[in-house]
């Protein structure tokens, strides 16, 4: 006769995935299931060829009485560390039934299916959890602008028809750190609509406000609102954590020029790691001071150009039009700037090559999503007619959190 947990297993196993767990003997020491082997051994529980530590089995356990059905969070915080598996009483597809040398009896996750909640949960595939964590083996660097990956745009209509949809979109970004979608509502302020659509948020405050409108300016207060060439980079890199998504929302681009474009750093950063790793270290070390200062305002920090994650590529911050130069004088030493100079001018000499940039003359209604931690952005200068004429350029901005961008992605209930 199955335990209660056994039957507990089996219940919202079925109902959720009419997967059927099959019961076997609870005197067996070594058993198999799902054409997988479970042992149990003197460190803990082999499963396959994973080894579960005996403490980490208990924190591990997916029983209603450790783990809340609703809050998917553990319901016990206690020391396990000299509790030790006794028995191997079931197997089930997601799920090992074992017992413990307290006498606590509970369920062992086996996989994802089984690792996030009471019974059977959908979980997102593997490629968008690396993409999430910003995992350089599950991104594409690109060093070609014209790749029709880059090119691609999205049909707004379309992703919203489906979630499917919106993770593809979403994935998409992730993976190339860029992302367009056409035939948006383009009236001002619709992007705030759209986002609301594509169920991103909450999103994120800025010295510039909640949405911010970049269009021409006579005297501006930021080079982004002058119609001259402006330069690939990222955005705010003196806050403490930069704005990560980017959106760039078209309303009107009826002037002369002022093409957008973007490009990779990390692909740029990859091959300086390659080929040039001493100038890759040196932006990895040395903290860059940034400051911006306006009516109002006085922010400022220092940060390295690349910030890492164990081995991977995580973040980089490049803005030299608010690089703090006086600064950064007092900072270093000249030998250390003198090597970061060369370092960083390397770096730009690929970011400013238009044959590694995507250009698109981006129209009413397009939408660009940018990482803002990997791909730089810029746009080309534009002309404005001495007399007006009617037509303008008119871009909205909202950045948003990845962690919400990642719910995004994630999230199947």
């Amino acid at each position: 006769m199955a335990s209660s947990l056994a039957k507990w297993a089996l219940n919202t196993t079925r109902a959720t995935s009419n997967v059927c767990a099959r019961a076997v003997s609870s005197s067996a020491r070594a058993l198999s299931s799902s054409a997988r082997s479970v042992s149990l051994e003197s460190e803990g529980i082999l499963d396959g060829n994973n080894l579960i530590l005996h403490h980490e089995s208990r924190y591990l356990c997916r029983c209603p009485g450790c783990f809340g059905a609703t809050s998917n969070q553990p319901l016990h915080t206690d020391d396990f560390s000299a509790i030790k598996v006794t028995e191997i009483k079931e197997l089930h597809d997601h799920y090992i039934e074992l017992q413990w040398d307290d006498g606590h009896v509970g369920m062992l996750p086996r996989n994802e299916t089984g690792a996030y909640g009471n019974g059977y949960k959908q979980t997102p595939p593997q490629r968008f959890y690396d993409l999430s964590l910003r995992k350089n083996k599950a991104q594409t660097f690109w060093s070609d602008g014209t790749l029709p990956e880059l090119n691609k745009k999205f049909d707004y209509e379309e992703v919203i028809s489906s979630d499917e949809n919106v993770k593809e979109l979403l994935a998409h970004y992730m993976q190339y750190g860029l992302a367009l979608l056409a035939n948006t509502p383009n009236q001002p302020g619709d992007l705030l609509k759209v986002l609301d659509k594509l169920e991103v948020g909450p999103y994120w405050k800025t010295l510039f406000g909640l949405l911010s409108r970049v269009s021409y300016q006579n005297d501006p207060l930021n080079q982004a609102f002058n119609n001259q060439h402006l330069a690939a980079h990222t955005d705010m890199p003196y806050y403490t954590q930069t704005p990560s998504v980017y959106f760039f929302h078209c309303v009107a681009n009826e002037l002369e020029g002022g093409e957008s474009f973007w490009v990779d750093t990390f692909s740029a950063l990859h091959h300086m790691r390659t080929e040039m790793p001493e100038m890759f270290e040196i932006l990895a070390e040395v903290k860059v001071p940034f400051r911006q200062y306006r009516v109002g305002w006085h922010m400022a920090g220092s940060y390295p150009t690349i910030e890492m994650m164990g081995d991977d590529m995580y973040r980089t911050r490049d803005c030299n039009f608010v690089i703090d130069n006086f600064q950064f004088t007092k900072d270093y030493d000249p030998a250390t700037r003198a090597c970061w100079w060369e370092a960083y001018n390397y770096l730009r000499a690929m970011m400013t090559n238009p044959d590694r940039s995507v250009q698109v003359k981006l129209q009413s209604g397009d939408l660009a999503i940018i990482d803002n931690w990997r791909v730089q952005h810029g746009r080309n200068q534009f002309t404005v007619p001495e007399v007006a004429d009617g037509a303008k350029r008119v871009m909205d901005v909202v950045y948003v959190e990845w962690s919400h961008v990642q719910n995004r992605l994630l999230r199947y209930h």
